[in-house]
């Protein structure tokens, strides 16, 4: 007897996610009540900002499996999904405005996962009113939004944390704990990604929302840079593009940079088929004597000169429950000018994906500079 699909990708998403996770993805998608023997009584002081299915199924686990039942408030544009996701997590303020929300009392941290052009206009609100703050990525999608955010980071004496998770994945942080590095020597970096089938009028590839450079792509430049950040930042990068299709160029699409420090960078976006599972990541790494490669954050093999290590990871483990997890666990975050600069190259690629420009150079230093005197102007 053939097993129906839905029941096919159910047991499937077990498999990958496990059982807790896939309740969570399914009660995103159907908006029902989660069971109350998952959650329990502890203080609500956390705020919801943007209830689509990445706040459902991955804030609302993480948080609700870690802190049983934090979350005090929420508010979304759209009533419907603000009303569905309080019902769901059990969150007892629906807001109907940002201003209403930041005004709760008892309030203390914000998780912002709106739309992307969005995202550092709530954060900034947030950090004015004194209240911690984390961002879903991208933190912004061009240079005013940027400065604006890091202006509002600078003059509030409360915490900003950004969502870029692959950094905080299980595989990362053991490749970090066993790799030998080498001062002098270049990093090679290859990411193939099998990434979801976005519809030609997606919202993602909106070029107000940052195109699907910083939906998606800015994940893996995010990563480019966390692990440059090991050794020591290039400066200069030549970028290269190359799209398969001229009409939607931040779809089906090849990104290369090498640096001044003999780095070299890769990646493939694909969306011509979407895996049964969703996303599929696929990396290949190499440094000194370090041979790496990590199947879909679900399992890593490190070569290293003759030493041969390897793990697997279940559930899969793309570093959403640490990233979620960096307000409440000391020494868990980035070091912020680490995201600002993944920002920035984002940014750019970003910039020549809307110009169709194939070839570019990028500065750190350049961009850097460019946005302190957005920050603060002479």
């Amino acid at each position: 007897m053939l097993i129906p699909i839905k029941l096919r990708k159910l047991l499937r998403f077990v498999g990958v996610y496990g059982p807790g996770r896939t309740l969570f993805k399914v009660a995103g998608r159907l908006r029902f009540r989660v069971p109350a023997w998952w959650r329990t009584s502890h203080a609500k002081d956390i705020g919801i900002v943007g209830c689509g299915q990445f706040a459902f199924a991955t804030l609302g686990y993480f948080l609700n499996r870690r802190f049983g039942r934090r979350v005090l408030c929420c508010f979304d544009t759209d009533a419907a999904a603000a009303a569905s996701l309080a019902q769901g997590l059990d969150v007892p303020h629906v807001c109907r405005s940002i201003d209403e929300l930041l005004a709760l009392p008892g309030l203390r941290i914000l998780y912002i996962a709106s739309n992307h052009a969005s995202h550092a206009a709530y954060a900034s609100l947030a950090l004015d009113r004194g209240l911690d703050v984390y961002v879903e990525k991208p933190i912004a999608v061009d240079l005013a939004q940027l400065a604006g955010l890091e202006s509002a980071r600078r003059r509030s004496k409360a915490r900003l944390f950004a969502g870029y998770n692959r950094p905080f994945s299980a595989a990362v942080i053991d490749l970090r704990k066993r790799l030998r590095i080498d001062p002098a020597a270049g990093m090679s970096l290859q990411c193939f990604v099998a990434g979801h089938v976005l519809a030609t009028d997606h919202w993602y590839r909106r070029p107000e929302e940052g195109t699907r450079i910083c939906g998606n792509v800015g994940h893996w430049l995010d990563l480019f840079v966390h692990l440059m950040s090991w050794r020591a930042m290039p400066d200069k990068l030549e970028i290269k593009l190359a799209w398969a299709n001229a009409v939607e160029r931040d779809d089906n699409l090849c990104i290369s940079m090498t640096t001044d420090r003999a780095d070299l960078f890769s990646i493939m976006l694909t969306a011509r088929a979407e895996p049964f599972e969703g996303i599929n990541e696929s990396i290949q790494f190499q440094h000194a004597d370090a041979t790496c490669k990590i199947d879909d954050f679900r399992a890593i093999t490190l070569w290293q000169g003759p030493d041969l290590w390897t793990r697997r990871y279940w559930p899969k483990d793309p570093g959403h429950k640490l990233a979620i997890d960096q307000p409440f666990a000391d020494g868990v975050g980035r070091a912020w000018q680490e995201v600002v600069d993944s920002t920035l190259l984002m940014l750019h690629v970003t910039t020549m994906i809307k110009t169709a420009t194939a070839v570019a150079t990028f500065s750190f230093h350049d961009a850097r500079s460019a946005l302190q005197l957005a920050v603060e102007p002479p």
